[in-house]
């Protein structure tokens, strides 16, 4: 698959044509690019019906027009999920986050209540420990000292 240019824009058939479809379209084209038959110069000619030929070649074979066929739909995929994500990031001027944003599933929530509960621990445990061995809670930096 040369390029971004579809074997079916090559030919200018559609996805779903037949193999008649197809054979004729190759007719046609194979006709106006050949070398030996084209205006056109020779080099760009060449080019040119190589790639019909190429692009005829794999849609005529049933098992190369199936794998040709899963890779256009899954880059086709790719690019709208890319599409759709760079949407959500990029977009400044969608002011209302619903459709933006997720709610939080119940592991996430359980994730940030036990957060919470390890923070406050600490801090309890801090106090303490430190009303224990006699230093102050409220003392002043050694930076203000000096």
């Amino acid at each position: 698959m040369k390029g971004e240019t579809s074997y079916y824009k090559i030919l200018g058939v559609n996805e779903n044509a037949s193999n008649n479809e197809l054979r004729k379209a190759f007719c046609k084209l194979s006709i106006e690019l050949h070398p030996d038959t084209t205006s056109l110069e020779i080099e760009v000619a060449k080019s040119k019906f190589q790639e019909v030929l190429e692009a005829y070649e794999h849609l005529n074979n049933s098992n190369l027009r199936k794998i040709y066929d899963d890779k256009l739909k899954e880059k086709s995929r790719i690019k709208n999920y890319t599409n759709n994500l760079n949407n959500l990031i990029i977009d400044p001027s969608n002011q209302n986050l619903i459709g933006n944003r997720r709610p939080f599933s119940n592991g996430e929530l359980f994730s940030l209540f036990l957060l919470i509960i390890i923070i406050g621990t600490s801090l309890i445990f801090s106090i303490f420990i430190a009303s224990f061995t006699g230093k102050e809670l409220d003392t002043i930096p050694l930076w203000l000292i000096k």
